[in-house]
């Protein structure tokens, strides 16, 4: 083992201190590069969810009537806080404005039941929840709770929306049962872009 004179002492501490320095260096460097790419990537999504709008108006795809008109449109007008959407169903006009920042807001079904409604802007899709208060007989009251989540094709010219619907008054045993009768999946074609 080889000992270290006194006369290489100061040399060796500032070769210490040297390699320190540069650890540091390359340390705060990389922290550097991290948060430049972070940046960069939350800059990205940011502006992918800025870019991704669902107004416009919609016909649903295969679904016409008797004397061949489409069953069913949608008129959508979204904004930065909410998104209003007007359903056309067998000549039966319902506009539903829900708004983005979790607050509820005023829907109606096309039956022309009044409910609340809110909206959560993903990446990639729209979440719409709305929730109804129905009234299958005369004497009792049932909440329908609709979960909608809403995505355009990569030329935005599609729009499926997946719906789930659940009785969170009924047990659930009844709710499954007819929870299989009202979701499901559907595909509109933008006939207008605003």
């Amino acid at each position: 083992m080889r000992l270290i004179s006194r006369a290489t002492l100061p040399y060796c501490v500032g070769t210490y201190r040297n390699i320190e320095n540069k650890m540091k260096q390359i340390a705060s460097f990389t922290a550097l590069v991290v948060c430049v790419t972070l940046l960069c990537l939350n800059s990205q999504t940011l502006a992918g969810a800025e870019k991704l709008n669902f107004s416009g108006k919609y016909s649903v795809e295969r679904l016409k009537t008797t004397s061949g008109e489409t069953s069913s449109t949608l008129e959508v007008v979204q904004t930065e806080d909410n998104i209003e959407i007007t359903r056309v169903e067998l000549g039966k006009k319902a506009t539903s404005r829900c708004p983005f920042n979790g607050l509820e807001g005023d829907c109606t079904s096309p039956s022309g039941v009044s409910g609340k409604c809110k909206a959560q802007l993903k990446t990639k899709y729209l979440i719409l929840e709305s929730v109804v208060v129905v009234q299958p007989q005369p004497t009792a009251q049932v909440r329908m709770h609709t979960k909608e989540r809403w995505q355009l094709s990569a030329d935005t010219k599609i729009l499926t929306i997946k719906s789930d619907v659940d009785f969170p008054d009924f047990p659930s045993n009844i709710s499954a049962a007819v929870v299989g009768a009202t979701s499901g999946t559907t595909k509109y074609g933008r006939i207008e872009i605003p």
